[in-house]
């Protein structure tokens, strides 16, 4: 296990903030979890990939699977948020948690694309797998499971436009 140091000062800031979140909003914990995810995602980003990598690659992939459940998770609660508080009650207008279909244009304004199979027969037939394994399609779980699915019968990926 790595040590890692930190000054006092960096300690008393991070009690400090933990302490102010918590008395924020009714729902504090909700906020607290969703500062805390933020500040330990922000520490993983910063990290070198390739230790994260290697650890992952030997005998730890548990870890992987966990973090990919957690964002299924973190996905099935954004989606049920936004949509409420947009209002969409159907799919086609439903918001997803898929932020890889958004992207800065030359203007950094946001240009909608999105992932689109390489190869639609073999998504095609994933979809329809996991629309006979799940009580609920579309759902993060669902798709999700699709997707892997897909992956593992050799498909693949690209961007294009909506």
């Amino acid at each position: 296990m790595k040590v890692v140091r930190i000054t006092e000062t960096q300690l008393r800031k991070m009690v400090s903030d933990v302490v102010k979140e918590q008395k924020m909003e009714e729902n504090y914990m909700f906020f607290s979890n969703l500062d805390q995810i933020e500040r330990q995602c922000k520490m993983l980003r910063e990290m070198d990939p390739k230790v994260i990598d290697n650890l992952l690659s030997n005998g730890h992939d548990w870890a992987d699977d966990h973090f990919t459940e957690a964002k299924s998770l973190i996905d099935q609660v954004f989606d049920f948020i936004m949509n409420e508080v947009k209002g969409h009650k159907s799919d086609k207008e439903a918001v997803t948690a898929d932020m890889d279909s958004f992207s800065l244009n030359e203007e950094e304004e946001i240009d909608e694309s999105k992932n689109c199979p390489t190869d639609p027969a073999k998504w095609a037939a994933s979809k329809a797998a996991a629309k006979a394994k799940f009580d609920v399609y579309p759902s993060a779980y669902a798709n999700g499971w699709a997707a892997k699915n897909y992956k593992s019968k050799g498909g693949g990926w690209r961007k294009c436009k909506k």
